[in-house]
């Protein structure tokens, strides 16, 4: 039966840490969304954000085209 409950426990631990990192990466994305880079170069991967990427969306990115197809096909999997 304890066992039962420790993994219960456990389960529900890892659940909940699961929802604060997911709760922690949505406020970093709607920070970092609209905030330009400054150095011009992408916050998660460090690459050079792509000049054309950067003159279309008139500086205002903060990641290179690979790292911003990968951050939206995160967030829809969590909506």
């Amino acid at each position: 039966m304890s066992d039962d409950v420790d993994r219960g426990q456990e389960a529900e631990a890892r659940d909940r840490d699961l929802a604060l990192q997911h709760a922690q990466w949505r406020i970093a994305q709607e920070a970092a969304k609209d905030a330009p880079s400054a150095t011009g170069l992408c916050i998660d991967c460090g690459a050079v954000i792509e000049a054309a990427r950067l003159r279309v969306l008139g500086g205002r990115t903060s990641r290179c085209a690979s790292c911003a197809h990968d951050a939206e096909r995160a967030q829809r999997r969590w909506l």
